[in-house]
């Protein structure tokens, strides 16, 4: 039920953020605050000062169905440790992808060729989240989203596809607050034979502690690239926190959850106009730290939490493993440095290290060409020294993957744009020779890409270095009209 006295000062906070935000064309905050153990409601502000009348002002934002932006991703991530399929830090690509048209990009623009799990939620990075998606699986994922407590998905999978973890989807603020605290909730519960059909986590599909406490590390991190300084917020708690930011700057969300409570905020045009520049971490951030710094502390100890904040998981909710340093994989044979860490009970399953190989009696990390060419951009101490005899391969498609339908709009002439393929080598000043059908098409030397002009149909093209190595990738053009 509503706490009259934190309702007051929770208005306050979003009275006073709103004014600031009008200056700069964002109209419209709302802001909820649950309790952890209830679910119960604390404070509730549909609309930030609701007497100032403008448009909108009367839209109910909590209830709003709103495009999610980068929200979702925890629960992917959190799902995926459950099911084993992935580790906190197992690496994942982070390179340029097209799937049937659909080419996601990080928010700056750059790819950084493979980064931990764990960093790409807490950088929220959009290329290997759909990598985690497509791995998951749409229908799977969208299942388990409704099982969270999701309300607003009414489509099939297919018409989602991978754009559901970016924002391809409208939630509800009161609906993803209330899907944060159950996680927290759930990671608490001491007794799940005990949940009947009436009780909140009846059929909550998240349930494994060690996948939601590496979640919750993943979300306290606070140091993260590309938003304001966190350093300068005033908060005095650990939260475990996420932003999300939908296409065309039109909605900002912070919500974060600790043992005892979950805050929602979301800041935008209740009618939908873009604000350039309108980020949640720049927004709605701020918001929800404020908030979260006017709420009681509860400090006395429990099971599952001490001091604020969650304790790790009991011995018998985890698995103890050996992971490999560097990828974040299972330890292989191959492997030098590792951590030995407690993992969600499925993990054994999961992928021993790729990428590790011992060569006549040395060690080597090899990452695959496409994610090494660009991971070294930002790696400079990486380095690939296998003996090329030794290698698996020198070259690698980066664009377009093998299978894929390329779907072409056509020009105002009726005739069909070029495709510009391009393709990562271990040595970028090897000459690499290009053929279409069979069909020389010309030479590229250190930026290794080509512009071709298939027509309608399937093809394949095949590259050959100086060196006598080759690799080919087959593709359809669809006419894309």
């Amino acid at each position: 039920s509503i706490d009259v006295n934190l309702q007051r000062r929770v208005q306050s906070i979003a009275d006073q953020w709103n004014d600031e935000l009008t200056s700069i064309g964002v109209n419209d905050l709302a802001v909820v605050v649950k309790d952890v153990r209830t679910e119960e409601t604390l404070a509730y502000v549909g609309n930030a000062n609701p007497g100032r009348k403008r448009p909108g002002s009367e839209v109910d934002i909590i209830r709003s169905p709103r495009s999610t932006g980068s929200i979702l991703k925890p629960l992917l991530y959190c799902a995926l440790l459950q099911d084993g399929d992935i580790l906190p830090n197992t690496l994942l690509p982070d390179v340029p992808i097209n799937i049937n048209g659909f080419s996601p990009q990080n928010f700056n623009r750059q790819f950084n060729g493979a980064v931990p799990a764990s960093e790409a939620l807490a950088r929220s990075l959009n290329v290997p989240s759909v990598h985690m998606l497509r791995r998951f699986g749409v229908p799977k994922f969208l299942d388990l989203l409704r099982k969270c407590g999701m309300t607003t998905l009414h489509k099939s999978a297919s018409h989602y596809g991978l754009s559901l973890i970016l924002g391809g989807a409208e939630g509800t603020l009161g609906d993803v607050t209330a899907m944060y605290a159950r996680l927290s909730e759930s990671y608490q519960n001491t007794d799940t034979s005990r949940i009947g059909k009436g009780d909140r986590l009846h059929g909550f599909p998240l349930t494994d502690k060690s996948a939601l406490w590496w979640t919750f590390e993943a979300l306290k991190e606070v140091n993260r690239p590309d938003e304001i300084d966190w350093r300068l917020v005033t908060s005095v708690k650990k939260v475990a926190w996420k932003t999300g930011t939908s296409y065309g700057f039109r909605d900002a969300w912070a919500v974060g959850v600790t043992p005892d409570y979950a805050v929602g905020v979301w800041a935008g045009n209740a009618q939908g106009q873009g604000v350039p520049g309108l980020t949640g971490a720049r927004t709605a951030g701020p918001v929800m730290f404020d908030v979260f710094n006017l709420l009681p502390a509860n400090e006395y100890d429990r099971e599952y939490s001490r001091n604020g904040w969650f304790k790790e998981p009991d011995y018998g909710d985890y698995v103890l493993a050996e992971v490999c340093k560097e990828s974040g994989h299972l330890k292989s044979i191959s492997c030098g440095r590792v951590d030995t860490l407690a993992l969600p009970r499925k993990s054994v399953r999961s992928e021993p290290c790729p990428y590790h190989k011992v060569i006549d009696g040395e060690r080597y990390f090899v990452l695959p060409p496409s994610m090494e060419w660009y991971y070294r951009q930002h790696h400079p101490e990486y380095s690939y020294s296998l003996p090329k005899e030794k290698s698996d391969s020198q070259m690698e498609f980066i664009y377009p993957e093998n299978g894929a339908m390329i779907y072409i709009p056509r020009q105002l002439d009726g005739s069909i744009q070029g495709i510009t393929f391009n393709l990562a080598h271990r040595d970028p000043m090897k000459t690499v020779f290009w053929h279409i059908d069979n069909e020389y098409a010309g030479q590229t030397r250190i930026i290794h890409q080509m512009t071709l002009n298939p027509a309608i149909g399937r093809h394949n093209v095949t590259v050959v270095d100086e060196s006598g190595n080759t690799i080919s990738v087959g593709f359809t053009v669809c006419d894309g009209r």
